[in-house]
């Protein structure tokens, strides 16, 4: 697993591409992955990148925005759409102010979705969408400078070892 992550890793850092397009392409994945659209992200995610490529003329790296996007796997769904949940309730309260959803256990963040109603269904969503939005921009824009830096110092690095390569002199036939 050590191994595989490793490679995963060299391989982002080497991709093609400028480390704005690379550390551009981490952002957008970290961004969908916080989104609560299981099984939808990464063909959201590419989706939005060649769409932001087209219109915009904004190349972003699709292996990136691919990693970004695995933040959110089986392992980190719950935690992450809890905290998610736990960030966006208040300002939904605010925007919909009704009584607050009924859980399974008081004082716990696991709800009984199919008792909720109306009004405490939406603000139950309301809290999760407004959560990964407001985790997920600066989630992204962390994500993105760490990526950029990262691999800046990787290209840098890459072109000093070719600096310091020696020239081959070619052979000039007939002397």
């Amino acid at each position: 697993m050590k191994r595989k992550l490793r490679r995963a890793r060299v391989r982002l850092m080497r991709g093609a591409g400028a480390p704005s397009e690379i550390a551009g392409g981490m952002a957008l994945g970290l961004f969908v992955a916080l989104l609560p659209i299981l099984g939808l992200q990464l063909p959201l995610a590419l989706l939005v990148a060649e769409l932001l490529r087209r219109l915009a003329h904004l190349h972003l790296s699709r292996v990136a925005t691919a990693a970004g996007v695995w933040l959110t796997n089986p392992l980190t769904a719950a935690p992450l759409y809890g905290l998610c949940y736990l960030v966006g309730r208040p300002v939904a309260q605010w925007l919909l102010p009704v009584a607050p959803p009924r859980t399974a256990v008081q004082g716990s963040v696991s709800l009984e979705l199919s008792t909720l109603s109306g009004p405490e269904a939406m603000t139950v969503i309301l809290s999760l969408v407004l959560g990964s939005i407001l985790l997920g921009v600066p989630i992204a824009w962390l994500g993105y400078r760490i990526t950029y830096g990262m691999v800046s110092r990787q290209h840098a690095r890459r072109q000093e070892r070719r600096a310091r390569r020696p020239r081959s002199t070619a052979l000039v036939a007939g002397t």
